[in-house]
């Protein structure tokens, strides 16, 4: 008996061993975050602004990004006179404040500091501390001279870092995507701030589609021809994900119903629930008219029997898909989180009815050069035309910049896939051990 437990011990010890070191992906399913996706980069990120880190077009997993330990990046340009769109994407790894900050800047004749092209932070709501943060920046997007120098610098440089107090690393990835050039924007264009738009209605009958845990798997919300509600349930410390794809002029609206709770579980409050919108780039945005009544949070809250109890309505909009506004058309996601349980009781659904309605603007597609050229003004990259403007990846254009094709030699066996494969193998691993050892216990 006692020859037989040794072995029996040592693949216990074997299989928290290789859980541990496999797990790291499925630890965020696990805490109710989601999958970010992405290709791996080939090495560390760099953490010396002197050295930075080389990226090119494409979705990447960086290395996880400590506290006060910025990681630098540079871009060169494929295109002469480009907007690079760079966003970067993170998961908070505590329950303390955290934030994400990205910068970007372009090096000029006669100055030793960059010229700032753009800096951009997200924060963690502190009761919905597990949801995504994402932010993005546009090089090279807006008018004047200071335009003018961020499109035509060959270099961008990169700075991404953390603002929040939680100490532990962030898993983030970071996604560039070059624009071609296209006619020059009007002097006197202005972004849509204050975007107006109309709150959908329900419509009868809907259809229950549950949310993604990834962005690469959030199932389809095609609201551009006809109104879409859909149901379903997100359970509490976990987020959800919906893709709705969107092109030139489109401004989405999403509203999200909750109903009372039932029992006395949640009296006159309950776990928060947050909306926002998500856009190819990850960088996260949501716009509520501030002179109505419009959230994009709230809460599951009941009702004492007494009482009847009033519904939560959350209402979150975008803003319109132009050049103007630095929107992009592609696939954009509605993303609904709930706060976490407390630590003595078990977390529970959340049934919600999200409806998604897509408005159009005056703003529609700008008309992009007929060819383009490289920085020293050779021949561009290979595949480029006007109604493929967007390089998602090297020498791959898209109609859409929310494409991120693989980077060569990763192919299906990524690090993830390679730790979810492990992981499974791992899991059998332990439950054969387990019966083995059950086994010896009743001989």
């Amino acid at each position: 008996m006692r020859a037989r437990r040794v072995p029996v011990l040592l693949a216990g010890a074997g299989c928290l061993a290789w859980l541990t070191l496999t797990s790291g992906y499925g630890a965020a399913a696990a805490s109710g975050q989601v999958d970010l996706g992405g290709a791996d980069l080939s090495a560390r990120t760099s953490t010396d602004r002197g050295k930075p880190t080389t990226i090119a077009p494409g979705l990447w997993q960086a290395s996880p990004l400590e506290p006060d330990l910025p990681q630098y990046f540079r871009y060169d340009r494929r295109m002469s006179g480009s907007r690079v769109h760079i966003g970067v994407a993170g998961l908070p790894p505590g329950a303390s404040g955290d934030g994400l900050r990205i910068s970007a800047g372009v090096a000029t004749s006669g100055s030793t500091d960059l010229t700032d092209c753009g800096t951009e932070d997200d924060s963690a709501e502190s009761n919905v501390p597990q949801a995504v943060l994402g932010e993005r920046v546009v090089v090279g997007g807006e008018t004047g001279s200071t335009g003018d120098a961020c499109r035509a610098a060959g270099t961008v440089r990169i700075e991404v870092s953390r603002a929040g107090s939680e100490p532990a690393a962030m898993p983030y990835v970071i996604k560039i995507v070059e624009e071609a050039p296209s006619t020059a924007l009007p002097e006197d264009a202005e972004p849509e701030d204050e975007p107006s738009y109309a709150v959908p209605e329900p419509v009868a009958a809907p259809d229950a589609v549950a949310g993604a845990t990834s962005f690469d798997d959030a199932p389809e919300l095609d609201a551009r021809d006809e109104t879409v509600t859909v149901t379903a349930k997100v359970r509490q410390g976990t987020e959800r994900l919906w893709r709705v794809p969107l092109t030139w002029g489109d401004l989405p609206v999403v509203r999200v119903d909750v109903p009372v709770a039932p029992g006395d579980d949640f009296d006159y409050g309950g776990p928060a629930v947050t909306l926002h919108l998500v856009d190819p780039l990850r960088g996260r945005l949501r716009y509520t008219d501030s002179a109505g009544d419009d959230s994009p949070t709230g809460d599951y809250r009941g009702a004492p029997e007494d009482e009847p109890g009033e519904p939560t309505r959350l209402v979150a909009a975008g803003f319109p898909v132009s050049q103007v506004d630095e929107r992009l058309p592609g696939d954009y996601w509605v993303s609904l989180a709930v706060a976490p349980a407390a630590e003595d009781k078990d977390p529970v659904d959340v049934p919600v009815t999200i409806t998604v309605s897509v408005e159009r603007t005056s703003d529609g597609a700008p008309a992009y050069d007929s060819a383009v050229l490289s920085q020293d003004k050779s021949a561009g990259p290979e595949g480029y035309s006007p109604d493929q403007p967007f390089l998602v990846g090297e020498d791959t254009f898209s109609q859409v910049a929310s494409g991120s094709p693989v980077a060569d030699g990763d192919g299906w066996f990524s690090t993830r896939r390679w730790a979810g494969l492990g992981l499974a193998a791992a899991s059998a691993a332990c439950l054969a051990a387990g019966a083995v050892r059950l086994r010896s216990r009743r001989g």
